[in-house]
């Protein structure tokens, strides 16, 4: 999935999925109604890419280590 991203090196792509994700998330909360503060269009893309970036780096490590 996304393989083009690979040569930036898995918690970069990582870290772009979680962006997009967090995007995505905060455009369906606002459409459903459930949050409506100007903060989450900031924190949460910038929350999930980090968490993403954490999660490439992890998996990185883990399978250099195997």
């Amino acid at each position: 999935m996304l393989n083009k991203l690979n040569k930036y090196g898995l918690p970069t792509k990582y870290a772009i999925i979680g962006v997009f994700g967090g995007i995505i998330s905060v455009f369906l909360t606002n459409l459903i109604g459930i949050s409506d503060s100007s903060l989450n269009y900031v924190s949460t893309p910038i929350a999930t890419g980090i968490g993403g970036a954490i999660g490439g780096w992890i998996r990185q490590r883990n399978c250099k280590n195997k």
